[in-house]
């Protein structure tokens, strides 16, 4: 490549780069999404897995997945962050997954949930979270009776 073709081709390239980050942007959202975390108990002790998932109006907006205890929530898609507002939340955690094979080769229709199955559902669990502007800390208490 000559001098004059690498000088335009770096021309090019510092060109595409800067075009590039002006449409990627950088920093976080700037749609209003907001960081969520938080923590999930049962009797006091940390949900060694599982997932809490938020909704709005029936639709689920956002999923966090449950790793001892600690979960960061994204909105459905997978995009990082989540829209302020109030929501209802379900929980899942399974000792023995629905659908499962077990070591005979026997599937596990229902499987064995490791909560009470109350909190499967939004409708039923009893339990919300407000997101507000900025950061937002969610503790879930979860109780087996």
């Amino acid at each position: 490549m000559t001098h004059l073709g690498r000088h335009s081709f770096l021309n090019r390239l510092t060109w595409a780069c800067l075009a590039l980050m002006l449409t990627v942007g950088c920093g976080g959202p700037s749609d209003g999404r907001v960081t969520a975390s938080g923590t999930v108990t049962l009797d006091g002790n940390p949900l060694p897995n599982g997932s809490v998932v938020l909704f709005q109006e029936a639709k689920s907006h956002g999923v966090g997945i449950v790793k001892d205890g600690a979960f960061d929530f994204n909105e459905a898609g997978g995009t990082v962050g989540i829209q302020p507002g109030s929501y209802t939340v379900s929980v899942d955690s399974w000792e023995v997954e629905p659908g499962a094979v077990d070591e005979k080769g026997s599937i596990n229709a229902k499987g064995k949930s490791r909560i009470p199955t109350k909190y499967n559902s939004h409708k039923t669990s009893g339990l919300t979270a407000e997101i507000k502007p900025g950061s937002n800390q969610i503790e879930l208490k979860l109780v087996s009776q």
